[in-house]
């Protein structure tokens, strides 16, 4: 006898088959946007280039397939962090002078360095790609010379106009909320590894990947995170959806196979947002590229030990942002508002309860294949007994070049 549905199963079944079906309109019907110039995300955190590696978002397609070819793409940066003295409710895993009281301080640093990555493109057909290839990071001042290698590998399959299946190496710069994902990881972290989909198209974006940061092994633990960054978009209309999960501990392989603590921090946000062009109306303003406004709500769920939900919290925050791009350069204020909102990877200064945030930043072409970057945020805490604002500062050049290794393979044939 069959078994009949109750009316809760079949409203989720029909939302499930709704919902995939507005996906692929959204990603089928549209093709690749044209360019509103709009930065990657409404905050103030760098804007640079997300494909650094060279999977650019339009699909590639040379002349002649096969193709093969030779890159070569190199960032100079500097990133400086000063907390004049900001302190956060205290984590789990608190370190410092004022952990006893409940509260953390911030800390300031500095990174200086230079990434480079060297790698061959392999084209068989129009919509696969094949990268392999090294990548190098040099700390300028720093005890070694190079102070991390990686290899790059990643098979890139395009099934549609605008839309990326990637394995391997993931292009890493994550369209988040800063309060999400702190721009930071990607000068510490730059290399990432796992499965991601990409969509660019005129009504909607998305960045979805795993990350598997570290193996299970029995000295370390396993770590991983999981990210989805969405926006649905219908002239200047747009809605925002992010969510991360990162994830650690677990338990200890063979021949053990020894349960452990696990650590697990769910963030989420969502909220509506307004951008357009002012010479979209007015051709007399173009150099006015872009105003826009949004709201965003967030959420958390902070687990610190899976073997102790005593310790488990739940936190929100609001965020109203503002912003203008007036010939590239973006001028951007936002006020913030939370209460016990923790993320493990979000950007440490969201941690406080208020504050207003004013930030510059641009990505300037110089010429052809090089470009700079720069950013200034000024953050001014509510309640802080040092007044003086905390202040973030980076800029970074990049450049790159390529290479048609097509012509040196057919002489040598």
């Amino acid at each position: 006898m069959r078994r009949s549905r109750g009316p809760i199963g079949s409203a989720m079944r029909l939302a499930l088959q709704v919902g995939l079906a507005l996906w692929l309109w959204l990603v089928c019907a549209d093709g690749v946007r044209a360019s509103d110039g709009d930065c990657p995300r409404p905050t103030s955190a760098t804007c640079a280039q997300r494909y650094v590696f060279g999977i650019e978002a339009e699909t590639y397609a040379p002349l002649e397939f096969p193709d093969i070819r030779f890159g070569v793409y190199n960032s100079t940066y500097a990133y400086n962090v000063e907390s004049q003295g900001t302190v956060v409710p205290r984590r789990a895993n608190c370190q410092g002078p004022f952990c006893d009281q409940g509260i953390e301080e911030v800390n300031g640093f500095t990174l200086f360095g230079d990434f480079v990555a060297l790698q061959v493109l392999y084209s068989p057909v129009r919509n696969v790609r094949l990268y392999g290839g090294v990548f190098f990071a040099v700390p300028f001042g720093g005890e070694q010379t190079i102070d991390d290698i990686r290899p790059l590998l990643s098979f890139v399959y395009s099934p549609l106009p605008g839309m990326h299946l990637i394995a391997g190496t993931l292009q890493p710069r994550h369209r988040f909320f800063d309060a999400i994902f702190d721009d930071l990881l990607y000068f510490i972290r730059p290399v990432e590894q796992g499965f991601q989909v990409l969509v660019d198209t005129q009504h909607y974006d998305q960045d979805l990947f795993i990350n598997w940061q570290q193996e299970n092994t029995r000295i370390k633990n396993e770590r991983f995170d999981v990210g989805y960054v969405g926006k649905l978009k219908f002239g200047p209309a747009r809605l925002n959806g992010q969510f991360h999960w990162d994830h650690s501990g677990g338990e200890i392989p063979f021949p053990d196979f020894r349960p452990l603590q696990a650590r697990n921090n769910f963030a989420w946000a969502a909220g509506p947002e307004l951008a357009f062009s002012p010479s979209t109306y007015r051709p007399s303003l173009w150099w006015w590229r872009l105003v826009g406004v949004a709201f965003t709500f967030m959420g958390d769920k902070d687990e610190p030990n899976s073997r102790t939900p005593a310790l488990t919290t739940r936190g929100h925050a609001y965020e109203l942002r503002g912003w203008i791009d007036i010939r590239g350069w973006r001028i951007e204020a936002a006020r913030w508002k939370s209460d016990n909102f923790v993320t493990t990877d979000g950007d440490r200064f969201y941690g406080v309860r208020k504050m207003t945030e004013v930030a510059l930043s641009t990505l300037t072409p110089i010429v052809r294949d090089v470009s700079l970057e720069f950013g200034a945020v000024l953050r001014f805490i509510d309640g802080k007994e040092n007044k003086t604002p905390a202040n973030v500062t980076y800029a970074a050049v990049h450049w790159d070049m390529d290479f048609d290794l097509g012509p040196l393979f057919q002489r040598m044939r």
